[in-house]
């Protein structure tokens, strides 16, 4: 353990913002946490890079060997960058703060500007600079004081939607280069999915799961969790006989009394079958997929295909790959 959220709680204006958050985080971690707005997801930042206090609980570093390091640095989405310094003089401001001597910030600073690949810019002052080169310039500023823990606020907050993947891999590799533990706050689940070894979802003002990335969205801890990632269907115990479930057999002997059952619109699929239980009301076409709407009697289904060969009106079969349990909170 690096180091630990510890009960961490904070209220404005009477208002409750965090509510007892805790959390450990390791050595060369990327943590990401995704929710709404208003959730305290900056709030969160704020407290462990030091610029708020909260009302009650603490941040706690553990390992030693903090004495060359900045505990935490913080990077905003805005990323807050001095237009009247080139990009050199941005990176290096931190170091010239310290007193570093003018070789040491030379050979650091070059070497950021060759690892987050903007070294011909290295003249450039910001305004001539892409969203995602002002971006780079920004964690680069950061990076070269040798910070214990990288903060980053919505980082792809400015980005074209083209830009936000293979910047936040970049992110990813170049944070694993330097083994810094990388806190993020964020609203673009893909790239906290494909950036972070963890994943923490926030709602009202609670970290209600945080897991590897992969069990978060398989094993989602409830029905709440599940759906923040997207639309979930309830299973339940009247619908049942009219879904074919291929779930490697998870599908049978369902007990209702221990949990919900549901599954994503994306782990389902229908079949043409003219005396099928389910009816086609509504479809909406999204690009990258089909949502389909499903009606038996008073339930409405959601999924998500890719096939368009289907019209409103249509009878269909439902079939359900993957079935998710979770609690009812």
């Amino acid at each position: 353990m690096f180091f630990k959220v510890k009960e961490v709680s904070k209220s404005f204006n009477g208002q409750k913002i965090l509510k007892n958050i805790n959390f450990t985080a390791d050595r060369g971690e990327i943590i990401s946490f995704i929710g709404p707005s208003g959730v305290g997801k900056t709030t969160l930042l704020k407290i462990i890079a030091g610029m708020e206090t909260p009302d009650s609980g603490e941040i706690v570093f553990k390992e030693t060997g903090l004495a060359n390091r900045n505990p935490a640095v913080m990077v905003f989405q805005d990323f807050l960058l001095f237009p009247n310094m080139t990009v050199f003089d941005n990176i290096a401001f931190g170091l010239r703060a310290s007193r570093t001597k003018k070789k040491v910030v030379r050979e650091k600073v070059m070497e950021m500007l060759e690892c987050f690949q903007i070294l011909e810019k290295v003249d450039q002052y910001p305004k001539k600079l892409s969203a995602g080169q002002q971006q780079r310039v920004a964690i680069a500023r950061a990076m070269v004081i040798n910070p214990g823990v990288l903060l980053l606020d919505e980082p792809f907050a400015n980005l074209d939607k083209n830009l936000k993947a293979d910047t936040a891999l970049f992110i990813r590799n170049t944070q694993k280069l330097f083994n810094t533990t990388t806190i993020c706050v964020m609203h673009d689940q893909a790239e906290a999915f494909s950036m972070s070894d963890r994943m923490g979802i926030m709602l009202d003002g609670e970290l209600i799961q945080l897991d590897r990335v992969e069990k978060v969205f398989h094993e989602p801890i409830s029905v709440r969790a599940a759906a923040f990632l997207g639309h979930v269907n309830r299973l339940t115990p009247d619908i049942l006989g009219k879904v074919k479930i291929l779930d490697n057999g998870t599908g049978k002997n369902l007990d209702f009394s221990t949990g919900d059952y549901f599954f994503r619109a994306e782990a389902a699929a229908i079949a043409n079958n003219g005396e099928g239980p389910w009816e086609i009301v509504k479809i909406v076409f999204f690009g990258t997929n089909i949502s389909y709407h499903l009606k038996n009697n008073d339930t409405i289904i959601h999924i998500h295909a890719l096939y368009n060969g289907f019209q409103t009106g249509d009878r269909v079969d439902l079939i359900v790959h993957r079935i998710l349990k979770g609690e009812n909170r």
